[in-house]
């Protein structure tokens, strides 16, 4: 074929909604020319993750990053991820924050996306997430309902290869369809923490119910990928590949269903076409050339796969217009908290998945009108965030204040094991509305290709601010029982302090919509320029609280359905 020749398609990101995406139209259409355009390069083989095991595994403090670093994109600054490190004084480099609160969450920008490093929690958003203005009088509604995407969620489940049970879900999302496989386990922590919380009366009349949280990990072997073998690093990196990352559906798309893939192809403009029948043109830098040089080619349609940070900043780039004003808007996140404590018995934390369990009943009610609805997990992984082992181990070895040592030897081994052994979180990820003076614009600092960064402003609102502190409310209520009646000590924060991280979950900015008020369709075509396509959580109205993977998986399949019918 004529190199010159348009392709029918171009993708440009290569994680999970652009590897959905491109499955979806080569398998629709079988005869389209589609390309998938990516900005790292890293292999997708069983070698390279267990390079990325190596790397993690040798890193002094472990952050999200770590099985990463060694990437040349990240190492040289080519296309570089968000640092995403516990620090938030030093983290997101790569942004340019101008507050007044700090945006806490990064992304990895390589194939397969943040899958590889995401925890691989799926539940799907409750109906009253898509009509929170009609419902509550707060946040704006989605263009359709709950029951317009719940095909699309059990396709999503199936591509994905979701465990859950079905049974436990009733009266929180309706479905159509069972899980392809039966709910993770719990570990024998998981069972002591459900007894000991079964005897919980109602917190302010709502049900305290514990159930299995879907998730994108292999309860029994997969399609090809082998069950959970309980490492307990789900956070940054599996090293079987028994959690979904979209490398999957990458392999897939180029392997089995003809797509070409481009890596280390970073996209800074696309150019619309002079007339409705000429293509789009698609500029973008190949950072393994020696001279960085723009390159282009050309498609019918392209679809923007990338996260709400670069999806917008690469519109933008292209001067694509924005006469919604809602282009980079709305940016946001779930805020996350923790209450720790040390449970009466020993949980044996870090034996399985990070968690397994969570409690959903306070993902919507009409408090909303009021403040934000959020989700619980019950860790599998000590204190979480807050505190690591070798956290504890430090503080029983070392007296930083008298600089001498505090146990050795046998005491030391006694205390460690009284105390890790029963860590036990709670934790808490809150809605937030969308608010149009949370945003990404384009910063006049550029990276190492001279590309603009993206500029972030971002203030955590009043909304997520009370329901950081219900959620402690809700959350302390239930460590209070857990005290009353099964020993439990040590609980902390007792009150809240609003202090909160990032979820990785990042949302908005590319709103669907109706015309004027959003910048895609309700099927994720562009309202001013038809040919591009929108597939990943930019498009979010607004974002529940439940984590977004899922959600962007059934919608990028429900656009590409769209797509296809349009080629």
């Amino acid at each position: 074929m004529d190199p010159n020749t348009p392709y029918d398609v171009v993708i440009i990101g290569a994680g999970v909604a652009g590897a959905l995406t491109a499955c979806r139209l080569a398998t629709s259409r079988p005869g389209a020319r589609i390309l998938l355009m990516e900005a790292g390069n890293n292999p997708t083989n069983a070698a390279q993750r267990a390079a990325f095991v190596d790397t993690y595994q040798i890193s002094p403090t472990k952050p999200v990053p770590s099985p990463y670093a060694e990437l040349l994109n990240n190492k040289d600054g080519f296309a570089p991820s968000s640092d995403g490190v516990p620090d938030l004084t030093v983290m997101n480099q790569y942004y340019d924050e101008t507050g007044p609160d700090v945006f806490a969450s990064g992304f990895q920008r390589m194939i397969g996306g943040s899958t590889w490093a995401w925890r691989g929690n799926t539940p799907r958003f409750v109906p009253n997430d898509f009509q929170l203005k009609s419902k509550y009088g707060v946040g704006v509604d989605w263009p359709f309902g709950y029951d317009e995407l719940e095909p699309y969620y059990v396709q999503a489940e199936n591509e994905l290869g979701i465990s859950g049970n079905a049974d436990e879900w009733i009266g929180i999302t309706p479905r159509s369809g069972d899980y392809p496989m039966p709910g993770m386990a719990p570990s024998y922590g998981d069972e002591l923490v459900r007894a000991a919380l079964s005897t919980i009366k109602p917190i302010d009349g709502v049900p305290v119910r514990i159930v299995t949280t879907p998730q994108a990990r292999n309860s029994q072997p997969y399609r090809g990928r082998s069950a959970c073998q309980g490492n307990s690093s789900c956070i940054p990196i599996c090293p079987t590949g028994a959690k979904y990352d979209a490398s999957f559906h990458v392999n897939k798309a180029r392997d089995e269903l003809g797509v070409e893939l481009r890596t280390a192809h970073v996209a800074t403009r696309i150019v619309p076409p002079a007339a409705a029948d000429q293509p789009y043109t698609v500029v973008f830098r190949d950072w393994t050339t020696a001279d960085h040089a723009e390159q282009q080619l050309t498609a019918r349609h392209v679809v923007l796969a990338l996260n709400a940070i670069e999806t917008p900043k690469l519109w933008l780039l292209s001067g694509l217009g924005n006469s919604s004003d809602q282009v980079g808007r709305n940016l946001m996140d779930h805020h996350s908290a923790e209450t720790i404590g040390l449970f009466g018995q020993p949980v044996y934390p870090f034996r399985g998945p990070q968690s397994a369990l969570g409690v959903d009943t306070f993902r919507d009610g009409t408090f909303r009108n009021n403040n934000g609805a959020f989700r619980m997990t019950i860790g599998n992984d000590g204190w979480g965030r807050s505190g690591s082992p070798e956290k504890t181990l430090q503080s029983f070895l070392w007296d930083d204040t008298n600089k001498k040592i505090k146990l050795i030897g046998k005491p030391l081994q006694q205390a460690l094991a009284d105390k890790v052994t029963r860590m036990l979180r709670i934790s808490i990820s809150t809605e937030q509305l969308p608010d149009p003076d949370n945003r990404v614009t384009l910063s006049d600092k550029t990276d190492a290709l001279g590309i603009r960064r993206p500029k972030i402003a971002y203030k955590l609102d009043d909304y997520s601010k009370r329901a950081l502190a219900y959620g402690h409310s809700v959350t302390r209520r239930m460590w209070q029982h857990l005290e009353d009646t099964a020993g439990a000590t040590q609980v902390s924060p007792v009150q809240p302090t609003l202090k909160y991280n990032g979820a990785g979950h990042l949302m908005g900015t590319m709103r669907m919509g109706e015309k004027g008020t959003a910048v895609v369709d309700a099927w994720g075509s562009s309202h001013e320029h038809p040919g591009i396509w929108v597939v990943g959580s930019s498009v979010f109205p607004t974002g529940g609280t439940a984590n977004p993977t899922l959600t962007i998986s059934a919608l990028a399949l429900r656009t590409a359905d769209a797509l296809a019918a349009a080629l």
